[in-house]
């Protein structure tokens, strides 16, 4: 048996760790093209693979001597911005003031 652990133990690599939680995470639903891996590290006897999902970080852990999935766990990121508004909603306001303006503008002109 531990000839067996030991062939898996030197297959896995951080490439290859990052696949087998990229395609768990495809399983789970999230599709591969919003699925960009961030780190993978040895700590142990476990891979830590983190992954950026959308506006989320996952972390899976990998088992470097059977090569499985034993846990996962997602967590919010924070925006690096202080501002919350986002840039859509900006313009959005941008131009709502651009237009009072005018609208105050030509009513001080008496078009109004």
């Amino acid at each position: 048996m531990s000839s067996d652990s030991e062939a898996v133990r030197r297959r896995l690599d951080a490439e290859r760790v990052t696949l087998l939680a990229e395609g768990f995470l495809s399983r789970l639903g999230y599709k591969r093209a919003t699925i960009r891996p961030k780190k993978a590290a040895l700590e142990g006897e476990k891979y830590m693979v983190e992954v950026e999902v959308k506006k989320r970080t996952a972390t899976v852990q990998v088992d470097l001597a059977t090569g499985e999935i034993k846990g996962y766990q997602f967590e919010e990121n924070q925006e690096s911005s202080n501002f919350p508004m986002s840039r859509n909603t900006m313009l959005i306001v941008a131009g709502a003031g651009a237009v009072v303006a005018v609208i105050l503008i030509l009513k001080l002109m008496g078009f109004f």
